[in-house]
């Protein structure tokens, strides 16, 4: 599971740099909110709740929901180039 969210963080990453994937508003915002609060599995579960079902159904929710079950293993040091590649995600959308 960390390899696939390392391997679809990075891709998605690389989808908004080249401009071939545009986030949504709403996207944006919940990077942003993730971006600045604690990284667990629980903030993540509960920002994704709160979201309208447009950005729910977004790409970036497709990469959360795996990132919450990763973050809430209890060793992460396996997982810790798919937290950086999530990091580097959501850092990249918050700062738009």
């Amino acid at each position: 599971m960390t390899d696939a969210l390392e391997r679809d963080a990075r891709a998605l990453l690389a989808e908004y740099a080249d401009g071939s994937w545009c986030p949504a508003d709403g996207e944006i915002t919940l990077a942003g909110d993730l971006a600045r609060t604690h990284w667990t599995g629980s903030a993540f579960r509960a920002a994704l709740r709160d979201v309208p079902p447009s950005v729910r159904a977004g790409r970036l929710a497709d990469i959360l929901d795996p990132a919450a079950t990763v973050l809430e293993l209890v060793d992460t040091s396996g997982a810790r180039s798919a937290v950086h590649a999530l990091r580097q995600l959501l850092d990249a959308l918050a700062v738009d």
